[in-house]
């Protein structure tokens, strides 16, 4: 029962991972484009004592409106430059919330879902297909 359970966990990350996927291929499908620069760096300070940093995006619309948006990821050492440039999409109706196009930036929570749903499945789907196989030998 526990191996079935950890397969059904597998599909509906699995699932879940698609439907984020779907929303950022929609996204950047329908969004509009403009070219944003690192305005600078904003340091945090972790529980740990370690200082982490946040890359402040600046862009403006194609209304003429000027957007700045914290990235959401923090990193140590700095992922991103003060200066450096990057592509971002956002919904004409919603430009405080963009998207900046990277790797992580588009596809990061539903690239950390499939690879917990390919540990589960591996699991969970292995044990079955292990079952089927010692049968076929064993008979």
């Amino acid at each position: 029962m526990g191996y079935f359970l950890t397969f059904l966990a597998g599909i509906v990350v699995l699932l879940g991972s698609l439907y984020l996927f779907s929303n950022s291929i929609n996204f950047i499908k329908t969004g509009t484009r403009t070219l944003a620069t690192v305005e600078e760096l904003v340091r945090e300070n972790s529980k740990k004592g370690k200082s982490t940093y946040r890359p402040i995006f600046k862009f403006t619309t194609i209304t003429g409106k000027e957007i700045h948006h914290a990235y959401n990821v923090a990193s140590s050492p700095p992922d991103w430059q003060v200066g450096e440039k990057a592509t971002v999409v956002y919904k004409i109706g919603d430009p405080e919330n963009p998207m900046v196009l990277s790797y992580f930036g588009a596809f990061g929570w539903a690239i950390i879902l499939l690879a917990i749903a390919a540990g589960l499945l591996i699991i969970g789907g292995g044990y079955y297909v292990f079952s089927y196989y010692m049968k076929q030998f064993l008979l």
